[in-house]
């Protein structure tokens, strides 16, 4: 099975008040951290998503085998970024899924990451996300049936709107809480 992975930072940070993927996880800033978790050999392909001003993080997806495509208008919301790094994944070659992933999840753990990539070798035709306490949440991996809606989602719900177009294709793979939290705010920080 081929499996590409896409991570997701392009966003401002505007509701934090700066760029949080540089705030420290692990003694590293969140999105090098986000990237080392995404690091696995069960990809094919690995892209980041990112927009102009993060050169740390592009120098460390380059180092990490990542490949990097800039969004040029990250405010158009994160469909802009699924379905630019969705359309650059489809030149490269054909791939059976695509796990989409958000870099500010700094307690995603690589065991939950193969978990769903292990699920989704059982059901490859369907949609796999993660889930806690009856709340889904990133990663997600779309199969390869879907890829072309991914790259017609538009405004900033990426591809929850794919999701609920397919609800019958949705399975998802139960994990702690902790692992879906994403920081967004300043009061999100907390303890991880």
């Amino acid at each position: 099975m081929r499996l590409a992975c896409l991570v997701t930072a392009a966003g401002s940070g505007s509701r934090f008040g700066m760029d949080k993927l540089m705030l420290p996880v692990s003694g590293q800033p969140m999105g090098v951290h986000a990237l080392n978790t995404l690091h696995l050999d069960n990809f094919a392909l690995r892209v980041l998503i990112t927009s102009k001003d993060k050169g740390y993080l592009m120098d460390a997806a380059k180092e990490r085998g990542f490949g990097v495509v800039i969004n040029p208008a990250p405010e158009r919301g994160m469909s802009s970024s699924v379905r630019l790094g969705t359309e650059y994944i489809l030149t490269t070659g054909e791939y059976d899924g695509i796990l989409y992933a958000v870099a500010d999840q700094p307690n995603l753990s690589v065991a939950t990451v193969e978990k769903l990539i292990d699920a989704f070798g059982r059901e490859p035709g369907c949609i796999l996300a993660l889930e806690a306490e009856g709340k889904r949440g990133n990663p997600v991996i779309f199969p390869a049936s879907l890829f072309q809606e991914l790259t017609q989602i538009s405004g900033d719900r990426g591809g929850r709107q794919v999701i609920a177009a397919h609800r019958d294709l949705l399975r998802t793979v139960q994990v702690p809480a902790r692992e879906l939290k994403d920081i967004d705010r300043k009061e999100d920080m907390g303890p991880c």
